[in-house]
């Protein structure tokens, strides 16, 4: 009987075991075919450039949507007097049958003009088309260019550039400047004359390729010792342009081989700032950013530490996660007994080279979780594929996370698609799939600051996006959402640093602030910070810690400042001594700026309070310096005895339905100016406040299209306007404002007569020229405000004797100034003039179009 009994449990155990063993063989065999894989080949649309003057350039990429064109300015295009634009093709898989134009105001509001192309033709062996205008074109003003392709296929998609017309933008001379010194670059022998045109500082970084400026030695920017080769088309784009200045981009691709024979290959962007005087032109600005092509090959440990190449160590984003084992003594059960076995791991993921890497410590395994390239692709990449991030939303104990894909989809099935693809990657199965796809119509410089603000997965597989000053949380399953939180971006509200908290003002009808309420939405939980019945002035994060004013009594100023964590755990307190008040602080980046007074209300030195992250990071993010390829970008991984880690790459799951939500967001899109520095844009609503502060960082003002209006710190060295002659009406300040508007009349050839209504000047800029952005530049001195003029815009001023006058030149010796008082335009020295306008209040107008 037992042996009856102990045969059937061995062949009850065997029985189990084989099913089991057949469900796993079948799940294996049949799993391709039950989850077919993703297609994510070489980019597949067609793709349009212009072509002018033998020079191909402004490459435009399909969207498979339509998108906001007032938001868009990936390019700019020269129409000169001829109005015509010669329209190059490259058609990768289908062919273009039509295509049609749309000729559009600078807000792509107002249509100027519409048309279809002529019939595509092959000239010279490229296939190409043309657009003739015929609408009369104002001087130097942009227009949106809307294109419309509709393929072989019978697809249709969207193109997108900006034009602008006029006569005088030299652009094949810039263009030509541009490309002799791209090529110097690449040849030892020219480390002199490429000295000649940078601005060398030793405060600057050298020594390290991943980033280059004007301020790198020559050395450096010859490429050292690494001697590349330029292996791929290089791409010349446009994307500012007026008669004095021009912005180019180049993308291109090189090859260089390291001391162990190994060919490593990496993308490399340069930015070109030149100003062209006369026949001359001269480099204002330069930069250039190299990201490593990563492959097996790429990683290596030295010890614990993970080499991950020449990549952007800014934008890794490392998240390290898992389940850590527990000390012995937690591992145990009451009764001493080792608890149920879990698996214990560490893994940490990171972004590098537009693709997300999951490293799993235990098992040395790195996965590329997710990118746009296959591992046996061997094309070169097109500019395209900058305009894509990738950021993290949530990550779990086994392994798995939740990531989004957001900005331009590169390539494979969804190509064209412009939005949010949030997706998971599965660790046990190798794999990443679409959950949703959240399309968006504006740029990708807006989309990546929204993200970088929020965007989180909580618990309940619900993720909160900050998008256009608005709050939204996503039902990931559902496929639906709803509008959380409205005017995130005003004053009383803040976000935390890890974008999963949000501190509004409580204020009564009169204004006052009663309280803060801070809210967690990652958990729901809301506290309220008060301090009796002293009024609060929030100020902000700094960090994941916020940063809160106490008011004086019945006053607009400020008598502490207080720093608090989520717990309203009091870290830090600030206040002035000896009485003393504080009348404004702000953040910037992890610094704390607080402006102070005495009791005698006299400005004190500035106090600064620096954040420290309390947190110890597991992962550390470091440079390490190789003499061929200078500074690399590793990771330290707490792993120790590996030599390489083992290189796998998961693969893409198609989905079964679909994942797009039909979302538009509702938000408003800030308007004012930025402040671009190193690529970050920072809102300054404040023009003077926005050039300051781009002069001191050596940045520049863009506007809310990505249009440079000005670069503070980088000029010519010697400009003139060659304005007209200005009439002399002597001390009548009316009669002087209507000489300096009709001065600035004749300079811009606008008709009519300067209408005054009795305002400031000010005011009359503004009337009489409503086309025209006019700005106040009131306080910046003389010297620096300068810059307008490198830029082409004249500077409306008043001299020491109170007159209204135009400064239109300037040279190291000498500033051109057209004094309406006495009718005459005279050189006068250069500090005379700088300290004549000061001792007038530094009232300085200006304008761009």
């Amino acid at each position: 009987m037992k042996n009856r009994k102990k045969i059937m449990l061995i062949t009850g155990f065997y029985l189990i075991s084989f099913i089991v063993a057949f469900m796993l063989s079948n799940h294996i065999l049949n799993y391709d075919r039950i989850h077919p894989s993703k297609y994510q080949g070489d980019t597949s649309l067609i793709k349009l450039y212009v072509k002018s003057s033998g020079i191909r350039f402004n490459e435009m990429i399909g969207y498979a949507e339509e998108m906001d064109a007032a938001y868009l300015r990936t390019s700019l295009t020269p129409v000169s007097d001829s109005k015509n634009v010669t329209i190059q093709l490259e058609e990768p898989a289908s062919g273009a049958r039509q295509i049609h134009y749309a000729l559009m105001d600078e807000s792509n509001a107002k249509e100027i003009e519409s048309g279809e192309c002529p019939d595509i033709e092959r000239v010279e062996g490229e296939r190409q088309t043309q657009i003739n205008f015929s609408s009369e074109l104002q001087q130097g003003k942009e227009y949106c260019l809307n294109l419309t392709v509709l393929d072989e296929s019978g697809e249709t998609y969207y193109y997108y550039t900006r034009v602008v017309y006029g006569t005088n933008f030299q652009t094949y001379d810039k263009i030509q400047f541009i490309m002799d010194f791209h090529n110097a670059t690449f040849q030892k022998s020219a480390t002199a004359s490429i000295a000649e045109h940078l601005a060398y500082s030793s405060d600057a970084s050298s020594n390290d390729f991943r980033t280059v400026s004007i301020y790198t030695d020559s050395d450096t920017v010859t490429w050292g010792n690494l001697d590349p080769e330029v292996v791929s088309d290089v791409d010349i784009t446009i994307l500012n342009l007026n008669s004095e200045t021009a912005e180019i981009q180049l993308f291109y691709e090189i090859q260089a081989r390291d001391d162990l024979g190994n060919d490593y290959n990496y993308s490399v962007t340069e930015f070109y700032d030149v100003a062209s005087t006369g026949s001359t032109v001269s480099l204002i600005g330069y930069s250039r950013k190299m990201d490593e092509k990563l492959d097996d090959q790429s990683f290596y440990f030295n010890n614990s530490n993970l080499r991950l190449g020449i990549v952007d160590k800014d934008k890794t984003d490392v998240q390290v996660y898992g389940k850590e084992e527990p000390d012995e003594e937690e591992n145990t059960s009451e009764t001493g007994q080792p608890k149920q076995e879990e698996e214990y791991n560490t893994y940490i993921s990171f972004v590098a080279d537009g693709g997300l890497w999951v490293y799993n410590t235990r098992d040395n395994i790195l996965t590329k979780a997710f990118g746009f390239e296959r591992k046996s692709q061997v094309s070169h990449r097109d500019q395209s594929y900058l305009n894509h991030g990738i950021k993290v939303l949530r990550t779990e104990e086994n392994g798995d996370l939740y990531f989004a894909v957001y900005g331009y989809m590169y390539n494979g099935d969804g190509e064209g698609r412009f939005g949010i693809e949030v997706n998971k990657y599965n660790r046990a199965d190798g794999t990443y799939s679409e959950i949703v796809f959240i399309p968006y119509d504006k740029n990708f410089a807006l989309l990546e600051q929204s993200i970088e603000k929020m965007a989180f997965v909580d618990e309940e597989n619900r993720m909160y996006l900050y998008l256009e000053g608005n709050i939204y949380c996503f039902d990931l399953m559902m496929k639906k959402f709803e509008l959380v939180f409205e005017g995130a971006d005003s004053q009383d509200c803040a976000i935390s640093d890890d974008g999963q908290s949000i501190v509004r003002s409580i204020r009564d009808t009169g204004g006052k602030i009663l309280w803060l309420e801070w809210k967690n939405l990652n958990t729901g939980e809301t506290k309220e910070i008060r301090n009796g019945s002293r009024q609060l002035h929030m100020i902000g994060f700094l960090g994941d810690n916020l940063i809160y004013g106490i008011l004086k009594e019945g006053q607009d100023v400020m008598e502490s400042v207080q720093i608090v964590d989520d717990d309203q755990n009091l870290l830090r307190e600030y206040t002035v001594p000896d009485g003393g008040y504080i009348t404004e602080a702000y953040i910037t980046d992890d610094l704390l700026t607080i402006y102070s007074r005495t009791k005698d209300h006299q400005d004190r030195p500035e106090d600064y309070i620096l954040y420290n992250e309390s947190e110890i990071q597991e992962a550390e993010i470091f440079d390490v310096y190789q003499e061929l390829r200078m500074r690399e970008t590793w990771i330290s991984t707490d792993t120790y005895g590996n030599d390489m880690p083992v290189v796998l790459f998961a693969r893409g799951v198609e989905t079964y339905s679909d994942t797009q939500i039909a979302f538009k967001a509702e938000g408003n899109i800030y308007d004012g100016y930025y402040v671009n520095i190193n690529g970050k844009l920072e809102p300054c609503p404040d023009f003077a406040q926005a050039y300051k502060k781009a002069f001191d960082n050596d940045g520049k003002i863009v506007d809310s299209q990505g249009r440079i209006i000005v670069r503070p710190a980088s000029r010519v060295s010697e400009k003139s306007l060659n304005g007209p002659g200005i009439g002399a009406v002597e001390t009548d300040e009316t009669a002087q404002q209507r000489e300096v508007l009709q001065w600035l009349f004749t300079f811009e050839k606008k008709e009519g007569e300067p209408s005054l209504d009795g305002g400031g000047m000010l005011q009359n800029l503004q009337i009489n020229f409503p086309d025209y952005h006019v700005v106040d530049l009131t306080g910046i001195g003389l010297d620096d405000a300068l810059s307008m003029i490198s830029e082409g815009s004249p500077l409306i001023v008043k001299n020491s004797e109170g007159t209204w006058c135009v400064a239109e030149g300037y040279s190291d010796n000498h500033i051109e100034i057209a004094d309406s008082k006495d009718g005459t335009v005279v050189k006068y020295e250069r500090d005379s003039a700088i300290n004549g306008i000061a001792s007038s209040g530094n009232i300085i107008y200006s304008y761009y179009k």
